[in-house]
């Protein structure tokens, strides 16, 4: 059956959203959202009724599919609301404002009758795909590097620019707007780590992190992740020296991959990943066609609604990235390691 969209958010994060469903020719019923103009413009584009609640959304019979792209300060009671009328649901990034929150979505959904999807792209980029399928090749892993730098100027660090309305509208800064993709794939690789040991670092007297650095430890093996994001402000670091510094490095007893994304927003490029298998002593990069990794994201959503396929990242997922953050936030308080506490899910 062909799932029928109903849109909650028209913010900035919806256009790539919105442009992935026109490309694919996917059916939008309706759209909401708090600006009137806003969801005006966004309902002409696919001929969708709108509206400024988004419980008109979630009433109309027609549609099937719930998309939540407002701030994720809104998440929590459009989902559920969403999934207690059946709805299957998209949500956007980061799924919550908290590890509490995320628990009471995961468990709702678990319950529900619909599919529930957390919409972490960076898993459709090719680049990925293929670290995932090369990371048996590396036999025993020992250790990974993943870090997201991304360029926020210098006020932060000078105390001088604090954006705090992020952190109300978000839950955070440097860990939630930044860390959470390369967090989703640290999880997606390897699993969900079984302690934490973590340090945040906050614009003073206030509660916005611009940096924070951890250690994920997966015992009994002998796997440590180390992870840092940081609201940086050097502008021609990276990849594709433009300031975007994403990168994520596993080490294996047989190799290494080295994965390197692109700008989010401007996708203009591939990502990269470089394979060094150590049994022949070569290196292999593997450059694929740059696409948007939204695009791919909604085909992929959409193909599983379609065959009702429950797939990853799901309700799940998106509440092992929050509770995470979450345990980060915890360590750094108790300036300890501390056992991640998975609560079932």
């Amino acid at each position: 059956m062909k799932p029928v969209f109903g849109i909650v958010g028209c913010g900035y994060i919806s256009k790539f959203h919105l442009g992935g469903l026109e490309k694919i020719g996917a059916n939008v019923a309706r759209v909401a959202d708090l600006d009137a103009a806003k969801a005006e413009a966004a309902a002409k584009r696919f001929g969708a009724q709108w509206s400024t609640d988004y419980r008109d959304v979630i009433r109309d019979p027609a549609v099937t599919v719930v998309s939540v792209l407002g701030p994720t300060v809104l998440h929590k009671p459009v989902c559920l609301a969403a999934i207690a009328a059946g709805k299957d649901v998209i949500c956007e990034k980061t799924m919550t404002m908290n590890g509490k929150e995320a628990f009471q979505i995961a468990t709702a959904a678990k319950k529900g009758k619909g599919l529930f999807f957390t919409a972490y792209m960076k898993r459709q980029f090719p680049a990925v795909k293929k670290a995932k399928e090369l990371l048996p090749s590396l036999g025993i892993l020992y250790s990974a590097y993943a870090r997201s730098y991304q360029c926020w100027g210098h006020g932060m660090f000078e105390n001088k620019v604090v954006p705090s309305g992020i952190l109300k509208t978000h839950g955070g800064v440097a860990t939630k707007c930044c860390g959470s993709h390369i967090l989703d794939l640290v999880m997606h690789f390897f699993g969900r780590p079984k302690r934490v040991y973590a340090n945040v670092d906050y614009c003073t007297k206030t509660k916005v992190d611009r940096k924070s650095m951890a250690m994920f430890e997966y015992p009994p093996a002998s796997l440590v992740v180390c992870f840092e994001t940081v609201c940086h402000p050097l502008t021609h670091i990276g990849y594709e020296r433009n300031s975007w510094d994403e990168r994520v490095e596993i080490n294996g007893i047989h190799g290494r991959l080295d994965l390197y994304t692109t700008t989010w927003d401007k996708p203009y490029n591939a990502a990269l990943l470089v394979h060094y298998d150590n049994n022949t002593r070569t290196s292999t990069e593997y450059r694929f066609d740059a696409t948007n990794p939204f695009d791919l994201e909604m085909r992929y959503f959409c193909d599983c609604l379609a065959k009702r396929k429950q797939a990853s990242p799901s309700a799940a997922d998106g509440f092992a990235v929050d509770n995470l953050i979450a345990a980060m936030e915890e360590s750094d308080r108790k300036k300890k390691s501390i056992v991640i506490d998975w609560k079932g899910l």
